[in-house]
């Protein structure tokens, strides 16, 4: 081979290469002072293209095709956070996602004497997660699931299947049993009401604890699992989302 064929197949391979490739996003995690927050975990979505952040706060992602993509980053001890990009299908493109709401660690389980949970704060869910009997998802496991709203969540999940619902701003995916048993949602330990709504967005839910069995409920929670209305009887399902608003520990 003549070193001109040579070079004419070496730059083939490599424009191969590139093209192989695809698109990458680089950045940076950092938090509301500036600083680098290590191990965050960073989705491009659609696909859950997953990469950690370094020591640096920094962040690669490669292998994506064109298009557009949220770009999310979470890590317990902050807040979640995303953005919206569009890329060509060989670009590069550079972001800074700020984590700026700091939130209670899940690493610690309360047990009160009587053999309950904290049930208010967002300590329940680890507490829950270790004594109880449900589903748990934190938020790298609700992140796997790719959900575009919340309800989205529940689609691979045994004794729920998601509507579409009409609502006064527009139709909304809503999670409802796929048999004819009810249903009780709390939002960070409380009833649900205009003041406290069931989260739509997936970035807004940071854990979730799914009781399919009214047996395996708490005894915190018991007390929500008994349907209000003369259209069902027995005891209900009950779901519990956990979000960025979730308060501490109380003294």
């Amino acid at each position: 081979m003549t070193r001109a064929a040579f070079a004419a197949l070496l730059s083939l391979l490599l424009a191969s290469g590139a093209a192989a490739q695809g698109a990458t996003i680089t950045g940076t995690v950092r938090d509301s002072s500036s600083r680098p927050v290590v191990n965050a975990d960073v989705v491009a979505l659609p696909g859950v293209h997953r990469a950690r952040s370094d020591s640096a706060g920094k962040f690669t992602i490669t292998g994506l095709d064109g298009g557009s993509y949220t770009v999310r980053a979470r890590r317990l001890g902050f807040a979640p956070t995303e953005t919206t990009v569009d890329i060509s299908g060989n670009g590069r493109l550079n972001v800074v996602l700020t984590l700026d709401q700091r939130m209670p660690m899940l690493d610690t389980v309360i047990v009160r004497a009587d053999g309950t949970c904290p049930d208010r704060t967002l300590d329940a869910f680890a507490c829950h997660k270790k004594f109880g009997k449900g589903l748990y998802l934190d938020y790298t496991d609700i992140d796997e699931k790719d959900p575009i709203y919340a309800a989205d969540i529940f689609r691979d999940i045994q004794g729920f299947r998601v509507d579409v619902r009409s609502t006064r701003s527009g139709p909304v995916r809503v999670a409802v049993p796929s048999n004819f048993h009810c249903l009780v949602s709390l939002v960070d330990g409380r009833p649900v009401s205009l003041a406290n709504p069931i989260p739509t967005s997936p970035i807004d839910v940071i854990a979730l604890e799914v009781y399919r069995q009214p047996e395996d409920v708490p005894k915190d929670y018991e007390r929500y699992i008994w349907p209000n209305t003369g259209m069902a009887t027995g005891r209900c399902m009950l779901v519990v989302y956990w979000t960025p608003r979730a308060p501490t520990r109380r003294g």
